[in-house]
């Protein structure tokens, strides 16, 4: 079963970071991605996914969040995914938990359910 999460971690990767579905227990630079809601019709998947930037200054989190908006905008999307759309971000998303400076975006997504 084709993952619109697992195809933008693995487009990531492809990209230079380091980027996951969950935070790492050892890294403090790293992307995650996560599908936080969206809706299915006609086997055409319109998920709205959340990409987190990660970094251990505000800046570099800022500037990476900003470099993969980019991305989005001007790259081959992953494979499975017709379109992509900004919704909001780049935005502050500072995380208590890690202590760590987090920037997000939020796309509209358009993609297969199956391969």
């Amino acid at each position: 079963m084709y993952s619109v999460t697992a195809a933008f971690i693995a487009w990531l990767n492809q990209k230079g970071y380091s980027a996951h579905s969950y935070p790492p227990n050892n890294e403090n630079e790293f992307v995650t991605v996560e599908r936080t809601g969206g809706n299915v019709a006609d086997m055409v998947d319109r998920p709205t996914i959340a990409i987190q930037t990660w970094a251990t200054t505000e800046e570099r989190a800022e500037d990476m969040a900003n470099e993969i908006r980019l991305l989005v905008l001007t790259s081959s999307l992953p494979d499975g995914v017709q379109t992509a759309r900004i919704n909001t971000g780049a935005y502050r998303f500072y995380d208590e938990d890690t202590r760590l400076p987090r920037f997000q975006l939020v796309l509209d997504v358009v993609s297969q359910l199956t391969e």
